[in-house]
């Protein structure tokens, strides 16, 4: 049993040291060269409901690192709530101000959602305003580094065979120390497997919510807006629908803002359920680089052999050291204080728990429902 368990960890052990590498290299990747997309690209960001406390700064920073890097050749539509208009006017008028000509155009709704996933609403809505024959889909939350977007536009080029290009993500300081949750399952758990399918070059029928380029004609041709607007993974499902995906670089950065760790740790739930009830096969594989779990199920069984205890420390201590050495090489640099590491050595035994628990017929919360499945949102 012990040399099973040694030899499980050992397997565990070479992918995360092929993902430290693999997030090096693409950390390191040289920017796109050559042609680059001529056309009008029209970016989409609907807000959420943004209540009493309005806009955080991190996300009018967000939005800001798009604005200034819109040209005559794109456009921006922001998708503001009729509620939150007094609220957001002051620093939309310093967008409008550092925006090219025409390149922002702000959009305000009232009335209710007419799909369950509030932002397939808010897309649907923008739709027909948009000029450019290709969309670039992007959450609210993301911010873009500098260049990117004409990077996203030789990548276009770059794949001319893909009907959408899509670009991973990753947390580079979080806001409330509970966000290094957030950076744990983003930087260590989800963007080596994005670098992974970037240096294969290989097609995928998913895409990441962070940004999604792709024609207009080829979604309107395929895609189904009251579909979409059922489905709690959107971003998964716009790419199943469209089909030959590719993943691009460079990466973008995705906030981290969670406030209270019960709120940490429902979003650290939602994403593994979301991930398991998108790819339940490729998810349950995952116990391949899971051999905590053993150890612990070995350490249950038999609590008086030493062996299964030190093998038990030994991996959880791996693990920690995992975790933080992928997250310092996704930042690309060091963190601010110690507390984040004694916050991400909670996260082995999280991961491992959070498998576990997804298998569970538990509901996740985003916005203004509960999803007990990817389409099937209680109302």
């Amino acid at each position: 049993m012990i040399y099973t368990l040694a030899a499980w960890s050992m397997a565990a052990l070479c992918w995360w040291l092929a993902a430290y590498g693999l997030v090096r290299r693409c950390r390191l990747t040289a920017p796109l060269a050559g042609p680059r997309l001529g056309e009008m690209i029209t970016i989409f960001k609907p807000l959420p409901r943004l209540g009493p406390t309005g806009a955080s700064e991190g996300l009018r920073e967000a939005l800001l690192s798009f604005v200034r890097q819109l040209d005559g050749e794109t456009e921006l539509l922001l998708g503001v709530h009729e509620e939150d208009r007094m609220a957001t006017q002051p620093w939309i008028a310093q967008l409008q101000a550092i925006a090219p000509a025409g390149s922002l155009r702000v959009f305000f709704r009232s009335g209710m959602d007419i799909h369950a996933n509030a932002k397939i609403s808010w897309l649907e809505w923008l739709a027909p305003h948009a000029r450019g024959p290709w969309w670039l889909w992007s959450d609210a939350d993301i911010v873009a580094p500098k260049a990117w977007l004409e990077q996203a536009r030789r990548a276009a080029v770059a794949l001319p065979q893909a009907n959408l290009v899509t670009f991973p993500y990753h947390v580079n300081c979080p806001v409330h120390p509970q966000g290094w949750w957030d950076a744990a399952f983003v930087n260590a758990e989800m963007l080596p497997g994005a670098c992974l399918l970037v240096v294969l070059g290989r097609e995928v029928d998913f895409a990441f919510g962070a940004a999604m380029l792709f024609r207009r004609d080829i979604f309107l041709d395929k895609c189904d807006w009251a579909t979409l607007g059922h489905n709690l993974a959107d971003d998964f499902a716009v790419g199943h629908t469209l089909g030959h995906c590719r993943v691009a670089l460079p990466a973008l950065e995705t906030l981290a803002e969670e406030s209270t760790w019960w709120g940490a740790l429902r979003h650290y739930q939602r994403w593994h359920k979301t991930i398991r009830w998108c790819q339940p096969v490729g998810y349950a594989s995952q116990i391949a680089i899971n051999p905590l779990l053993g150890w612990f199920a070995a350490a249950l069984i038999f609590p008086d052999m030493t062996a299964v205890w030190l093998g038990l420390l030994l991996q959880y201590g791996a693990e920690i050291l995992v975790v933080v050495l992928l997250t310092r090489r996704t930042r690309g640099r060091w963190f601010p204080s110690a507390s984040p590491l004694f916050i991400l050595a909670v996260w082995p035994a999280l991961r491992s728990a959070m498998w576990l628990v997804s298998w569970l017929p538990i509901s996740v919360r985003w916005r203004e429902h509960s999803w007990r499945g990817l389409q099937r949102p209680d109302r």
